[in-house]
């Protein structure tokens, strides 16, 4: 199976709020300019901008309908170990690979993807010195068809906060 298939990305959520603030914006602009032609009687309706402020209000609706859904898997989620399967650093990225055993499913494997190129090092070292072959990770939706998973591994500025693989 695909490592991605079963990786959660929390800042697909923060993606979703700033769209749906972005959306809300451009709504209040379409009213605005709505109420401008109907009160300057700029000789017609202002039938187009209320379907902009429709079309977006949907929009800003579905983004925080999904920045809440991604929140609310994530305080939902089980906090659990993973089994360390590798970590590389391909441009500029550090991917860390996981295997963890979901309860009615079966084992799955999924990835997370940190910013810094010495970080696959850092965390290497750190289990090496700690003798530890198990992450802490979360466990997203796993009562459903498709459960996803996330490690818990905590960055500041590309340097591996050591504290964060405490299990």
């Amino acid at each position: 199976m695909s490592n991605k298939l079963h990786s959660f990305e929390p800042r697909v959520g923060k993606a979703q709020l700033f769209f749906g603030v972005c959306y809300s914006l451009i709504v209040i602009i379409s009213l605005v300019l709505a109420l401008y032609v109907k009160l300057n009687d700029l000789g017609g309706e202002p039938y187009m901008q209320y379907f902009m402020a429709a079309l977006f209000g949907l929009l800003a609706l579905k983004s925080f309908y999904l920045y809440r859904r991604v929140q609310r898997l994530i305080t939902e989620g089980v906090r659990t170990q993973a089994d360390f399967v590798s970590c590389e650093s391909v441009r500029g990225i550090t991917i860390v690979r996981a295997r963890t055993e979901v309860e009615g499913y079966g084992p799955i494997e999924f990835e997370q993807r940190l910013a810094g190129v010495r970080l696959a090092d850092e965390i290497k070292r750190v289990l090496a010195e700690r003798k530890q072959d198990k992450l802490p990770c979360l466990l997203i939706d796993a009562h459903s068809r498709h459960p996803r998973a996330m490690l818990t591994i905590a960055t500041d500025h590309g340097r591996l906060k050591p504290e964060s693989l405490n299990l």
